[in-house]
């Protein structure tokens, strides 16, 4: 029995084309020898066919307006003529863009065998990113929450924080007698964590990222200072402005949910705004560039260099689905997407063809998938080809 997560693939592009009448001699031999295999397979050719309807969404493909469609998103983007080839172009070929990575994704994860093998794909070695991070505490002392599972640490001056379902949080009786320190949470390419500060806000630090902070707050402005991906659910405090300072822009609160994206090694840096209000000061070497305030489902984008930020509304959930265990990405090009997938996974990255990373890909995985699966869907949504040598992915040419 064909039970690859490759060989599904395959056969999703094959049931597609069946319906669009599209297959060649050889293709259809291909797939009646797959639905004539086993009563698995056959049975999971008459399903795909009931809950997707292939005829019906075809259709509604065929018979999209695309004058009446571009008319209506015209005004919220900037007119280029190329822009509108490119959006005629899309609309002509979604089905074909799009039902088959629908069929396939649904083949990979309702598949009857469950003893699915990949064989494509050798990557015993790349494992999902983990719950995991190094405190360094202002006296230089390092503890690894890995291996503290739930547990009170003691440090060198006392029980500090208590971590919990990988959480570090404060008790309040120990603050009390705390005199106020600048402390370090490190989380490693592969990892995440999440940490309560000592006025209730609440952190979720992506892989490869660094905050630094104190175990209580004093003063008018409760400040932290981040490196790399975190979200923020802020206690709100009126009194007191909660700013997340990073080497490209300072983010001011007092009560709100946000995402901040600022890694030091690229040039992009993004706040995108979940609910409340905040204010972005954008910077570089000399001081602050631009002022931005932002409203729910806004983001601002700012180029290392450039003089001011670009403000956009967005979906919200594109940017922040990480900490809910989710890779969401919306017409995101490769070199993007594989930029995260490779702090999550951590490997790295080489592409034999620098144009590569501009193919662009719409989808939805899950942040604990499969390195193996999460690979396949790539290769069916964007058409390349991938190879990994240990812990090196290796993105092949664009297949024509």
């Amino acid at each position: 029995m064909m039970n690859t997560t490759k060989e599904y693939i395959k056969i999703s592009n094959l049931i597609y084309k069946e319906k669009a009448d599209l297959l060649t001699d050889s293709e259809a031999d291909s797939l009646l020898a797959w639905k004539t295999e086993s009563d698995e397979n056959r049975d999971l050719y008459i399903r795909i066919h009931d809950e997707f309807k292939l005829d019906v969404k075809r259709a509604e493909y065929d018979d999209i307006d695309i004058a009446q469609a571009w008319n209506k998103i015209e005004p919220q983007i900037k007119t280029e003529k190329k822009t509108h080839k490119l959006f005629i172009e899309f609309i002509r070929y979604a089905a074909v863009l799009i039902l088959p990575l629908v069929i396939g994704s649904y083949l990979i994860y309702n598949a009857v065998d469950s003893t699915e093998t990949y064989e494509e794909f050798v990557v015993d070695n790349i494992e999902p990113g983990t719950q995991k991070a190094s405190l360094i505490l202002g006296n230089g002392e390092v503890i690894d929450l890995e291996d503290k599972g739930d547990a009170i640490i003691k440090t060198q001056d006392g029980v500090l924080v208590a971590n919990k379902n990988s959480k570090l949080s404060y008790s309040k009786e120990q603050l009390a007698a705390m005199q106020t320190r600048w402390h370090r949470l490190v989380v490693p390419r592969g990892g995440e964590y999440k940490l309560e500060l000592s006025d209730g806000t609440k952190v979720w630090l992506n892989s490869d990222s660094e905050l630094k902070y104190t175990d209580k707050f004093v003063g008018k402005e409760r400040i932290v200072y981040l490196k790399g991906e975190a979200y923020f659910d802020v206690a709100e405090d009126k009194e007191h402005a909660f700013i997340v300072k990073t080497n490209t822009m300072d983010v001011k609160v007092y009560g709100t949910e946000f995402n901040v994206m600022a890694y030091e090694d690229e040039d992009l840096a993004q706040t995108t705004l979940v609910e409340g209000s905040v204010g972005v000061n954008l910077k570089n070497e000399i001081g602050v560039v631009d002022q931005l305030m932002l409203k729910p489902d806004m983001q601002v984008d700012y180029k290392k260099g450039n003089a001011r930020g670009e403000l956009r509304e967005v979906e919200t959930r594109l940017y922040t689905g990480w900490k809910d265990g989710l890779f969401q990405f919306n017409d995101e090009d490769l070199g993007s997407i594989l930029k995260k997938l490779s702090r999550w996974y951590d490997v790295k990255v080489f592409f034999q063809n620098p144009s590569i990373q501009n193919i662009h890909f719409t989808g939805e995985m899950k942040r604990f998938e499969d390195f193996s699966t999460i690979l396949n869907l790539l290769e069916l949504g964007s058409g390349v080809q991938f190879d990994v040598k240990g812990k090196i992915l290796i993105v092949n040419q664009h297949i024509e």
